[in-house]
């Protein structure tokens, strides 16, 4: 019985959540330069359990509790028309250098759009580290964008999986 009330009052009283959390994403199509890597401007919350995630200026999330934070991105990158997206990378930066990136390279079998999808474990200060989400794509000719031709695209989110 003692155990019992021990884990309900850790429960409850938050020793073992997975807070600070918070997934956002693209709302609109973000219009991109060719081949220059450039910050995913999620601006729209799903939730943000401890308001840590900037969603209209820096669009970064900074834990105000230190821990082991599981991030995770999907990009979405859209060329102007078909058979011109040559490559296109998608990287977590952590206090503004590369932690983690994936890429894919097209060679000649080039596409329209292409997405992305990493997930990391990143250690996390509580105080002053913060992740950031950034998108490369490049294209043959044309424009390109990160697109939202289906709900949620370009999504960033992390939450804390151990202290």
């Amino acid at each position: 019985m003692a155990i019992t009330k021990i884990i309900a009052d850790s429960i409850t009283s938050g020793a073992i959540a997975n807070t600070p959390a918070f997934e956002a994403y693209l709302s609109s199509a973000q219009s991109v330069s060719d081949a220059t890597e450039t910050k995913v401007q999620c601006d729209t919350e799903v939730f943000d359990s401890d308001n840590c995630y900037d969603n209209s200026t820096n669009y970064r999330f900074t834990p105000t509790v230190a821990g082991k934070y599981f991030v995770y991105v999907n990009l979405l990158g859209k060329a102007s028309g078909d058979n011109l997206l040559a490559s296109q990378i998608a990287t977590i930066k952590k206090n503004g250098s590369e932690y983690a990136a994936s890429n894919v390279q097209f060679f000649t079998n080039y596409e329209k759009q292409h997405t992305i999808m990493i997930s990391h474990i990143i250690d996390m200060n509580g105080s002053s580290d913060y992740v950031e989400f950034f998108g490369y794509v490049n294209i043959i000719s044309g424009s390109v964008t990160f697109s939202v031709d289906s709900p949620k695209a370009n999504v960033f989110g992390a939450y804390k999986i151990l202290t």
